[in-house]
């Protein structure tokens, strides 16, 4: 029964992608895949992490998948790994998944600095579409339970994807629930996005004046991906990514517990807009 729903819902979705070939921007709610939520422009496609995947302690951190042309793809990938069986950390030919999140900030997730260390928090509790057309893609995740030096925030973060250009663009909110773990008052707060190093700091550069930060790094730096397209086609060579993060007005440009980071004072209650995306070597039109 699980396979036909996969089977339906992937079907449904190509079927809907087929009728919006001039689309350059996508996205949904991904029910069939533990309640991602996933979007793409023409240069790379992501993801984020929903209520279904809490056992396994995922982030609220952003997840990335190589495209290797303009093309659509994120319904071919979830379709490819869940209705007939072949994994999308694997480079057919389009593309791949080969970036690992774990309880990161990922490629270029939401880091909120307190106490000279990085909070990251987990999946979200609730999606929303804001707006869809074949240039733009608007949606909305709120997070009940961010935990930041024993105080528990709610996030609201609005994401805005469009066609044409590299970063996406990040809107958050954070406010207080009024619950503590602690008995202290919330210290002060630098916030922004980040990119995670995995495990080693290969090439980056910051640019404090502008809030902005780069890194790059090898496509397979995972061991796992890695090994699953070794045994496909005897290669570990899959190019390179690189990744980038602009906090306007950022005050700290550095990296902190792995995080290359952009972050900057933040009050409660305010909008914080930063910028995220990534590109791949092996891209063409």
């Amino acid at each position: 029964m699980k396979n036909v729903l996969f089977f339906i819902l992937a079907l449904l979705s190509l079927v809907s992608c087929q009728t919006q070939q001039e689309a350059k921007v996508y996205g949904r709610y991904v029910p069939e895949r533990k309640d991602d939520f996933a979007w793409e422009n023409e240069y790379a496609a992501f993801r984020m992490y929903g209520p279904a995947l809490k056992s396994e302690n995922p982030s609220n951190g952003v997840d990335l998948w190589l495209k290797a042309s303009p093309e659509l793809v994120v319904d071919s990938f979830y379709y490819r790994e869940h209705v007939l069986g072949k994994p999308y950390h694997i480079n057919y030919g389009k593309g791949l998944d080969c970036y690992k999140v774990g309880h990161t900030c990922g490629a270029g997730g939401l880091v909120v600095l307190a106490e000279g260390q990085t909070w990251i928090g987990g999946p979200y509790d609730r999606w929303e579409i804001v707006e869809q057309t074949p240039e733009r893609f608007v949606f909305h995740l709120e997070y009940d339970s961010l935990l930041v030096a024993g105080h528990i925030l709610q996030e609201t973060i609005t994401i805005t994807a469009e066609a044409g250009q590299l970063q996406n663009k990040a809107e958050v909110v954070l406010i207080e629930k009024g619950e503590e773990v602690t008995g202290y008052g919330l210290p002060e707060l630098l916030v922004g996005g980040g990119i995670y190093l995995h495990d080693t700091v290969d090439y980056y550069m910051t640019i404090p004046e502008t809030g902005y930060v780069f890194y790059e790094e090898d496509a397979l730096s995972d061991k796992t991906a890695a090994q699953m397209n070794y045994d496909y086609n005897g290669s570990t060579s899959q190019g390179r990514i690189q990744l980038s993060v602009k906090t306007p007005g950022a005050t700290l440009t550095d990296i902190v517990d792995g995080n290359l980071i952009a972050v900057k004072p933040y009050q409660l209650g305010d909008t914080l807009t930063y910028y995220f995306g990534a590109t791949w070597s092996e891209w063409s039109e």
